[in-house]
């Protein structure tokens, strides 16, 4: 059957963001335009929930624009961010082979569209095409380098020591005395929920290297006046980090 103009015009649409997916990037176009034709297009309001942890999977997702929050909450009810995904990261990869429901909550931050990539269909997909198979392996093993990094962080005992870190870590130039900046991406809250501590330890924390002169804000932008001076800061908390 002949596609009509508009399932033409999504095909193409979702083409171009899967070719900009790490996951798929390189992919011949006859290949991109067959998981194309199964895929779905999935709009989100702000902080409309996508999926909740233990509902059931449906395959994997695509950001085609806005942000999704994947978190989890913690035991005291407070929310623990493991990614912000942005447009043209996936995520939920794991679902593929999971038969017991989401591991987390997928949430957008603001108007978010989604491509949801259907399990059963993709499943057969990877069984004849081993290459696709281990681009998988390669996208999962990417998040879990990611989370085991979130995890570490949150382990640090003070959200100064942590904070120090989360900016290191983005700053493009940590072992130099030239000023970098980093862009906080996020607002306080959701800052507050990816380093696991509440937003007016956040606001208090700031201030406190504002005032020490490691830092200087502006709107969502942290400059950093001398990044070495800024690690060996982190590096003395570490230290005193320590049982």
């Amino acid at each position: 059957m002949q596609s009509t103009p508009r399932e033409t015009l999504r095909n193409t649409a979702i083409v171009f963001s899967l070719r900009r997916t790490p996951v798929f990037a390189g992919l011949p176009d006859d290949d991109l335009a067959a998981i194309a034709d199964f895929s779905q297009l999935k709009s989100l309001g702000r902080r409309e929930y996508l999926f909740r942890q233990r509902d059931q999977t449906h395959g994997f997702y695509i950001v085609r624009r806005g942000i999704i929050n994947v978190h989890r909450m913690a035991p005291d009810g407070r929310e623990q961010v493991i990614h912000l995904f942005r447009p043209g990261e996936s995520f939920a990869e794991n679902s593929l082979a999971s038969e017991t429901g989401y591991l987390t909550n997928a949430r957008s931050v603001a108007e978010s569209e989604v491509i949801l990539i259907p399990k059963w269909e993709f499943l057969q997909i990877l069984r004849q095409r081993a290459d696709i198979a281990l681009r998988i392996l390669s996208s999962m093993s990417q998040h879990m380098r990611g989370l085991i990094t979130s995890l570490e962080s949150v382990t640090l005992k003070d959200a100064e020591t942590r904070l120090m870190n989360w900016i290191l870590r983005r700053c493009p130039r940590p072992l130099s005395h030239k000023p970098a900046e980093v862009a906080i991406g996020m607002t306080k809250t959701m800052l507050s929920s990816e380093l696991g501590t509440r937003q007016e330890t956040l606001s208090r924390t700031l201030a406190k290297l504002r005032e020490s002169g490691l830092i200087t804000v502006r709107g969502r932008i942290l400059k950093i006046p001398d990044p070495i001076k800024l690690r060996n800061a982190f590096r003395k908390h570490l230290a005193g980090n320590k049982d």
